[in-house]
């Protein structure tokens, strides 16, 4: 009876679609003013010793203390094709009418297809990674996971926190550099556990508190990039005849308890205003509020030779 009665939802399948499409230039666009305009050449692989090969944790790996972003660039590509990834599938199915399982199959697909896109375009610009390569997949299949299966996205968040480092906003302030996603001084990654996902502890009487707090690991460096405006010579920093260098680079690994804030605004806003949660919702999935996250253990490692600029 409800069926007969109910006015159908509408779908705006057309509108999703060229909205998507507009999101896609628009990002684009952007690659090319922040990375691309610069002289091109052959294409070139990343040199091994710099790109990892398929090594982690050591001094030269993907998350090496050595390589020439810590390892923040990986969680940087993992975290960029996961958010727009999710963003797409959420706009096609939420927005669009389509079917969750085809939303998430073309949202996903088409996240992945623009990060390779990226990678052979560094190729000939910079040169191709497959480190990077590697961490767009893993995004890429949290998306699809968190997509399709209900109890994973109920359960884990990949977030960034950010501010923008001093480094960035002296470039920023001197060039209008564009380059925000290499400001890795300035993020935080966080994959997120939502306590309020353990059942027996939600529903517990006194367990409420647990739909706004997650378990969290986090990983992020400091000093590496971007690069400051001026850098000091190598060899009087070496000599001492410069007080400071800037060389002052750490990359640190952490646990702790963070806001879930997916949590607190469903909660604020559920019976309010359900655009408003939705919105609030999607942001906070990938987005960490700056200062809510406690650290309870942390590992800091400084690099113990020069770093590259480049992979």
């Amino acid at each position: 009876m409800l069926a007969l009665t109910s006015k159908p939802k509408r779908d705006h399948k057309l509108a999703a679609s060229l909205t998507l499409a507009g999101l896609y230039a628009g990002f684009i666009g952007w690659t090319y003013l922040a990375w691309y305009r610069r002289p091109t050449h052959e294409f070139r692989w990343a040199d091994p010793k710099k790109d990892g090969s398929w090594r982690i944790w050591t001094e030269d790996g993907w998350f090496g203390k050595n390589g020439y972003a810590g390892g923040a660039d990986k969680m940087g590509h993992a975290w960029a094709t996961l958010a727009l990834a999710r963003a797409g599938t959420e706009m096609l199915n939420q927005w669009g009418g389509y079917s969750r399982l085809t939303s998430a199959i073309v949202g996903t697909s088409l996240s992945q297809a623009l990060f390779l896109g990226v990678e052979l375009r560094d190729g000939v610009a910079y040169s191709f990674s497959k480190g990077d390569f590697v961490f767009n997949t893993l995004g890429a299949g949290l998306a699809f996971a968190q997509s399709v299966w209900p109890s994973v996205d109920e359960a884990v968040d990949f977030r960034v926190e950010y501010l923008p480092s001093k480094a960035y906003r002296d470039r920023f302030a001197e060039s209008s550099d564009l380059d925000v996603a290499e400001d890795y001084s300035g993020q935080s990654y966080h994959l997120a556990f939502h306590l309020g996902a353990l059942d027996r502890l939600s529903q517990w009487k006194y367990g409420k508190w647990s739909r706004f707090v997650d378990l969290t690991l986090g990983f992020e460096t400091r000093g590496y990039k971007p690069d400051p405006l001026m850098k000091p010579d190598t060899q009087m920093c070496m000599s001492g005849v410069l007080e400071r260098c800037d060389f002052d680079k750490e990359r640190n690994l952490y646990i702790g308890l963070s806001l879930n804030a997916q949590g607190l605004f469903d909660w604020a806003l559920g019976g309010r205003s359900e655009p408003a949660r939705k919105i609030a919702h999607g942001t906070f999935e990938v987005f960490s509020i700056p200062y809510t996250t406690l650290r309870l253990g942390e590992h800091t490692a400084v690099p113990t030779g020069e770093i590259p600029d480049e992979q």
